[in-house]
């Protein structure tokens, strides 16, 4: 038994390197508005006041807001309402931030010997308030963006699986519809004729065997699928007495070049056959060719006057298959007499 290999994981980033972007971040930031505020404060004329302790002062603030913002982040209980979280988060840091800061502040100021002012004590509850608000409301906001990104990833990896699992049914339902159908010829060939019925079976199981072969594989070259379709074809011939003329006509390019839909052309000529009267005196004329990115089969139009009820499995397993694989729709139209059926191309 064959063991998947599992992806090893990432080794976490040092420390130093975790904590050197915050820092660096901050003293970068504090420097430009410490900046700002000098330039404000000084007069025309008047030289530059800058405290280059200042910003040092301010990013040691600020990387403690920082620090409050993520304990807070993942102490408070998560709810339902990511945004009801992230406020909550907010308001609570800035409270605490604030109360934080004011009394280290003032036990400092004691300290020292300053005396007591309470609009000084305003402004600098004011000042720590939206210090914590910038710093927590930048947190909060990349982590949203980073919790809505991995959504997406997880959105479309989602998708992703249940289309693969979607394609495998569809062309899974391929195989007995196959195996059905033919059966039913080698039935009435081993009454009529058995040797026959021993050519028919051989052919049988080498395009049965090629179905097995592609049934893991979603997408095939036109040039794989026209050679099935000639070798199914004589099938059908073998079995109805040469009822069935194919054309096949390419616009120029290589059919080795372009990907279709794997047992596209089987369903398409099951369709055919089921629906349509033939004979050795009036083969039926099918037209397999190509029109841009698309590829049409053509037939004419001789209903059945008795044929057998239409379950339409066959084109609505195209169809899905093509909306999962290629993005597009397959084409039924039918007039003047004339049956036909676009299947999407793509270049490889």
């Amino acid at each position: 038994m064959t063991m998947a290999a599992s992806v090893p994981a990432q080794p976490a980033a040092p420390f130093w390197l975790r904590l050197g972007k915050p820092v660096v971040g901050m003293l970068l930031f504090a420097h430009l508005f410490w900046l700002y505020v000098a330039l404000l404060q000084t007069a025309p004329g008047e030289a530059l006041h800058y405290y280059f302790d200042a910003p040092i002062w301010l990013t040691l603030q600020g990387l403690l807001a920082l620090a409050l913002t993520r304990w807070l982040q993942r102490r408070l209980p998560k709810r339902a309402n990511k945004s009801v979280h992230y406020l909550q988060t907010l308001l609570l840091g800035t409270l605490l931030f604030v109360v934080l800061m004011t009394l280290l502040q003032q036990g400092i100021e004691q300290l020292q010997g300053y005396p007591f002012s309470a609009t000084l004590l305003l402004k600098n509850m004011l000042m720590y308030a939206l210090l914590q608000l910038l710093v927590g409301g930048f947190v909060l906001l990349l982590e949203a963006l980073k919790e809505q990104r991995q959504q997406a990833e997880m959105l479309l990896m989602a998708e992703k699986n249940a289309a693969e699992q979607q394609l495998q049914l569809l062309q899974q339902q391929m195989d007995p519809h196959f195996l059905f159908n033919n059966l039913n010829v080698l039935s009435a060939l081993i009454h009529k004729n058995p040797d026959e019925a021993e050519d028919f079976l051989a052919k049988f199981t080498a395009i049965y065997r090629y179905q097995l072969q592609q049934q893991a594989t979603p997408l095939v070259t036109l040039a794989q699928e026209l050679a099935f379709a000639k070798d199914y074809l004589l099938l059908l011939n073998q079995r109805f007495a040469n009822s069935y003329l194919l054309e096949i006509e390419l616009a120029g390019f290589s059919p080795e070049q372009q990907l279709v839909l794997a047992g596209a052309l089987q369903l398409a000529l099951e369709n055919v056959v089921k629906h349509n009267e033939a004979s050795p005196q009036q083969p039926l004329h099918i037209q397999i060719r190509t029109e841009g990115d698309w590829l049409t089969v053509r037939n004419t139009l001789r209903p059945k006057l008795y044929a057998p009820e239409s379950t339409g499995l066959g084109l609505k397993n195209l169809q899905q298959r093509a909306l999962v694989l290629f993005k597009r729709d397959i084409q039924v139209t039918q007039q003047q007499g004339e049956f036909c059926l676009a299947l999407p191309l793509s270049a490889l």
